[in-house]
């Protein structure tokens, strides 16, 4: 047998708590090296290698039409694009599939595709808004991240539809011809697409992505997470904030029983701990008195320091609860 490369990091972390003596990790050595063998180091630097090659190859795709945008005729731009991404394809239809080169090759063809629907929209001014940008770069970079099915360009997508919503959100024509969307409603809105994603990720995750991984998660949760905790906090100053306040606890306790009892996720927990550590936080400031301006501010800093304290306590204990057997 061989130890995999979590498997090796409980049994050092067991013997750094005291869970295993001395003896033990000898017996656990001597079946297997603890140190990760050749061929581990180099599949680990080659996944790091393509992934930073992948980002640096779009981004100098960007950066060349930027210096030499003058120089360069708009069909000489379009074509350079284009073949990027025929570049990109044709490497992951030539790579074996779910492969390092697979995946790196279709994170670079769903960076390519941003930059080409940037440069189609400086050299034909057709007055899209920004939002639209946003919107057709996530629905063109979909087929690749289906079929790359990694973190990394699931991230990608995640992170420019989350941008696209945005800037949807604060467009001028939206109150010009549907109706004023108030604050609140946009935070929820934010949050819904969010939640939505996380769902989808949790339950269909193992379709969507080749390594079981949760990088993904957790970044769906924290987008769900701060919009609800930012109206939290508002609706202690503002009435048209208190149902996003109420909706910010529900959430919450709903991520600290599903994370806690179904399926231990320590960073879900953390960020939902200190996103309720900040509403309760805004609420004590706004019930104590400014008259006493020093005594209030001491009195919200050990509350900050006694809270925070306590859920690092907390998370660690089911961080190390967790890595045991």
């Amino acid at each position: 047998m061989s130890w995999n490369l979590r498997e090796r990091g409980t049994l050092l972390a067991l013997a750094e708590d005291g869970a295993l003596t001395p003896r033990q990790l000898e017996q656990a050595a001597s079946l297997s090296p603890l140190v990760p063998a050749r061929d581990e180091w180099l599949s680990g630097a080659d996944r790091m290698l393509a992934v930073a090659g992948a980002i640096l190859l779009a981004a100098g795709l960007i950066f060349f039409f930027a210096y030499n945008w003058d120089d360069l005729h708009r069909f000489a731009k379009l074509g350079i694009a284009i073949a990027a991404i025929a570049a990109c394809t044709g490497t992951a239809l030539a790579a074996p599939p779910f492969g390092t080169a697979w995946r790196a090759a279709l994170l670079a063809a769903c960076l390519a595709t941003g930059a080409l629907l940037a440069l189609i929209g400086q050299t034909y001014q057709s007055g899209a808004d920004v939002w639209e940008l946003f919107v057709a770069w996530t629905a063109l970079m979909t087929p690749f991240a289906l079929l790359a099915r990694s973190s990394a360009s699931w991230l990608l997508w995640l992170v420019v539809a989350n941008a696209g919503l945005l800037r949807y959100l604060s467009e001028s024509w939206w109150s010009r011809f549907i109706g004023a969307l108030g604050e609140a409603e946009s935070l929820f809105a934010i949050a819904g697409f969010n939640a939505a994603m996380l769902l989808v990720f949790e339950f269909a995750g193992h379709a969507l992505l080749a390594t079981p991984r949760r990088p993904i998660h957790r970044v769906a949760g924290l987008g769900v997470l701060v919009p609800l905790a930012l109206g939290a906090c508002l609706s202690w100053w503002d009435a048209d904030f208190h149902a996003v306040g109420f909706a910010f606890a529900a959430v919450a306790v709903a991520f600290a029983y599903a994370y806690l009892a179904y399926r231990r996720d320590v960073p879900m927990l953390a960020q939902t701990a200190f996103a309720a550590i900040s509403v309760a936080t805004t609420a004590l400031i706004r019930v104590l008195p400014h008259s006493a301006d020093f005594v209030t501010i001491n009195i919200v800093a050990v509350f900050v320091i006694a809270t925070t304290g306590l859920a690092g306590v907390w998370l660690t204990r089911l961080h190390r609860e967790g890595r045991r057997p």
